[in-house]
């Protein structure tokens, strides 16, 4: 059986991640990276491609006329032509929850970057600030998260974890989930550490929004201007599940025009990001290159998720489908 890797230099640093879990599988191809007119030749004669963020679309996908099974080094699987691996009989499996505890940290890495400003104090200090002052103590604004109000966009395993976290520093947790309105109809139920609620509902009465659902046709450039509005005008948006959920025009409008406090991306709709990208025009953001993911351990465990769900789809009990 032929497998190839497609893509694994955008799961190693420095070559910290070992792929050797994948050759008793079959013939391994490993490629550091694969180009957009690289995609046919390369897996022209595979039975198995396993990737990370490569696009596998109708137009690439036709000409691997081997191709059984496609296996995702991550959750989302946007860059994936599913109508095409359906029609084809073609298994996609996904990484599933792999990166929740590390995702769900880099949520209040964001929060507490904002909330305790750690590296406008540490440039104080390291531009001699604290020397020259005679303040004992040259505080800036800074807020409690006890008491506070988050709203998590998308109840999933990473939404659940940042409720849990949330709960620990004593907040209140707002959370939207579509499957369980769609179950309940309009009855709100509460968990131990959530209460559901519908989407206006968490904008308004939220201090902080965070979008944890995945792309799709109900979801993309969801949060736009009208959404913004509906917000607190203190209030920050946290985005670390697509870019696409976010019509960045209409962030940028509403950072620049104080329609919200601030904002904090993981992730863009272009990525890499593009020169020209209009994030980088508004005030009060912090942006990070699709890093929360990337933990050596995180890592580390995906490997040896996608390596078991394709131990799993070859003795024909396949997990983590999409179906």
């Amino acid at each position: 059986m032929n497998i190839v890797i497609l893509d694994a230099e955008t799961l190693s640093l420095n070559n910290d991640i070992d792929f050797s879990a994948f050759d008793q599988y079959g013939n391994v191809k490993i490629y550091g990276s694969t180009g957009e007119n690289q995609i046919v030749e390369r897996i022209s004669e595979a039975d198995v491609v396993l990737c990370n963020k490569t696009p596998l679309f109708e137009k690439t996908l036709c000409k691997a006329t081997k191709l059984k099974y496609i296996g995702l080094f991550a959750t989302g699987y946007n860059n994936v032509d599913l109508e095409y691996t359906r029609k084809k009989g073609i298994t996609v499996c996904n990484a599933g929850s792999y990166s929740t505890e590390a995702v769900a940290q880099h949520v209040f890495a964001f929060i507490l970057h904002f909330y305790n400003k750690i590296s406008r104090y540490n440039y104080f200090v390291q531009e001699g600030g604290w020397i020259k002052t005679d303040k004992f103590s040259p505080f800036m604004e800074m807020k409690e998260l006890s008491g506070k109000t988050i709203g998590i966009i998308g109840y999933g395993s990473i939404g659940k974890k940042v409720a849990q976290i949330a709960n620990a520093f004593g907040m209140n947790v707002l959370a939207y989930s579509r499957s369980a309105l769609k179950n309940e109809g309009t009855i709100l139920k509460n968990e131990s550490f959530a209460e559901y609620a519908q989407v206006d509902t968490i904008l308004k009465k939220s201090d902080i929004v965070t979008m944890h659902c995945p792309l799709n046709r109900d979801s993309e450039k969801m949060c736009n201007k009208e959404f913004f509005c509906k917000m607190k005008r203190d209030s920050l948006f946290i985005n670390t599940s697509r870019g696409g959920v976010v019509d960045e025009d209409d962030l940028v409008y509403a950072l620049n025009h104080d329609v919200i406090c601030g904002a904090a991306l993981d992730v863009v709709s272009k990525e890499p990001m593009a020169p020209n990208c209009q994030l980088l025009n508004a005030k009060n953001i912090i942006i990070t290159p699709h890093a929360a993911w990337a933990p050596l351990e995180t890592r580390t465990r995906l490997i040896k998720i996608v390596s078991e769900n394709l131990q799993k789809w070859l003795a024909g009990t396949p997990i983590n489908v999409i179906e």
